[in-house]
């Protein structure tokens, strides 16, 4: 494509988007995303957008950035590759390079976090005075929208837009410019998170490989515990721990952000100094990291470091010898038995547990054959749902929505997701349709279709009009209503011509 921008220095892929439609002057959102990915249906994501390949396609050979230089240059995937393992990093980069909907969100662990995403895009008043003087017009940089920083480390604390990062016009691309970033007078951070935003921006411009494996980082923390001195044996002592994380950052700090260590056992500074059963968040490394490595480190080496390190493989203890066979007999006869009775866990908890242990060391190769006859799948205990009477419940309250909002002309189109969403269970009655009649009758009946909405943006422009005593103009009730003579269905086009006659 010709006049695609090239991508700014630490500018987002959807800043560059946004940007395409202003040079453009597309002004309308799905005819932005008609132009860039062929698709209308396209999501506006700021963070992990997909479709890099399709994107990268659009600028020329050899003159711009290819799809790895936008997903490690221009998204936030490099916040996440390092610590989720080899097997969902390449998970999580091939969803992204391909031209299909991806769970990005959910493979990069964002989903589960207890790191809450911003809810407005940000932006620094002195990195936008700077962009603006050096290039003649605005960009969105990463490091504006990372979750667990409030400040710039250069100009001090960002600003929240009124733009909602997941707005109900999740389509659209919308632009850095002084009219939704307000230059104003930046309050001074304090220094924890300056220092945190000082690592973010090393941490996105790193893009080496190999990623560790989480077994590698529960080791090496494990290590880092033992040289600090915090290890009595094998057993890591978490109340050190957790005093020196504390004693660095501060209690207020921490709690702000939701990570202040817990005296549970699921805590999330035990856990991360334990095998590494789940991937943690990139905040959460750094806190551990800052705290007990000196000034100074290099996350580069200290990447490299983890790789290279082996974790030892599991190593099974040899069996002993039996030289009584009259004795194996008898042990074997015993849990033949046993697991005969009550199956094979079972037997081990009702008295047959010291059977299990001898045979496991000195005929264990027997004693997985037999267990494997004689297992018993557990009975899981099913919760039972009414849903006859869910399904009247959820209808009841769908009704009284659809009542209460339909003289709102100025509503989203009513749709299936729509009126899902304003429910509380959401998830379970989209999974559990097929159960519920009463709903899907009436998704199908009063969900609003794309003429019925086409024909509701145009009432109410022209009631607006109306209103204000202007001439109604064709052209301006279609701009006004975000359509367009190409989009127009034939239904809205008639509604325009036989009933409001223009």
């Amino acid at each position: 494509m010709l006049g695609f921008p090239l991508p700014y220095r630490d500018e987002l892929l959807y800043s560059v988007i946004a940007r395409h439609g202003v040079h453009s002057g597309i002004g309308s959102p799905k005819e932005l995303l008609r132009e860039v990915f062929g698709d209308t249906k396209i999501i506006a994501t700021p963070d992990l957008p997909g479709h890099l390949t399709l994107v990268a396609a659009l600028y020329p050979p050899k003159v711009g950035p290819t799809s790895l230089d936008l997903l490690y240059s221009h998204t936030l995937f490099p916040l996440y590759a390092p610590f989720i393992g080899e097997q969902r990093r390449q998970k999580l980069f091939n969803e992204l390079m391909a031209n299909k909907r991806h769970s990005a969100h959910v493979a990069a662990g964002v989903a589960a976090s207890r790191i809450k995403q911003p809810v407005y895009l940000r932006y620094c008043p002195g990195c936008m005075q700077a962009q603006y003087s050096r290039y003649g017009e605005c960009y969105w940089q990463r490091v504006w929208q990372v979750a667990g920083t409030w400040d710039c480390a250069v100009h001090g604390a960002l600003q929240n837009t009124p733009i909602h990062r997941h707005d109900v016009h999740r389509h659209q691309y919308q632009a850095a410019c002084f009219q939704v970033c307000v230059i104003k007078q930046q309050a001074i951070g304090c220094w924890q998170s300056y220092l945190i935003a000082t690592s973010i921006e090393t941490l996105l411009n790193f893009n080496g490989v190999p990623v560790p494996e989480l077994v590698q980082w529960g080791n090496w923390y494990h290590d880092l515990a033992d040289a600090q001195g915090f290890c009595r044996g094998r057993q890591i002592e978490h109340e050190k721990v957790s005093a020196k994380v504390i004693g660095f950052w501060g209690y207020e700090w921490l709690a702000s952000l939701d990570l202040l260590p817990e005296c549970s056992e699921t805590c999330w500074l035990k856990s991360i100094f334990r095998k590494h059963r789940k991937a943690f968040s990139y905040l959460q490394h750094l806190i551990v990291l800052h705290a007990f490595l000196e000034s100074g480190w290099c996350f580069t080496d200290l990447m490299q470091q983890v790789a290279s390190s082996r974790h030892p493989a599991k190593v099974t203890p040899p069996q002993l010898t039996v030289l009584d066979n009259s004795q194996l007999d008898k042990y074997r006869n015993r849990w033949l038995s046993a697991v005969h009775r009550y199956g094979t866990k079972l037997a081990r908890e009702n008295g047959f547990g010291d059977v299990y242990a001898w045979l496991y060391r000195h005929d264990r190769y027997w004693l997985i054959a037999t267990n494997q006859q004689y297992y018993i799948k557990p009975k899981t205990c099913q919760a039972k749902v009414d849903w006859r009477k869910r399904d009247h419940d959820n209808v009841r309250t769908l009704i009284l929505l659809r009542d209460a909002t339909e003289q709102d002309l100025w509503l989203p189109r009513r749709t299936m997701n729509w009126y899902l969403a304003q429910l509380q269970r959401k998830a379970t009655i989209e999974k559990n349709l097929k159960h519920l009649q009463l709903c899907r009758l009436f998704f199908d009946r009063h969900c609003e279709n794309i003429e019925q909405y086409q024909i509701r943006r145009i009432t109410r422009i022209v009631i607006r009009l109306n209103l204000a005593g202007a001439d109604l103009k064709r052209w301006q009730v279609l701009r006004l209503s975000g359509l367009s003579e190409e989009r127009l269905t034939e239904l809205a086009r008639e509604f325009l011509q036989e009933i409001i006659r223009i």
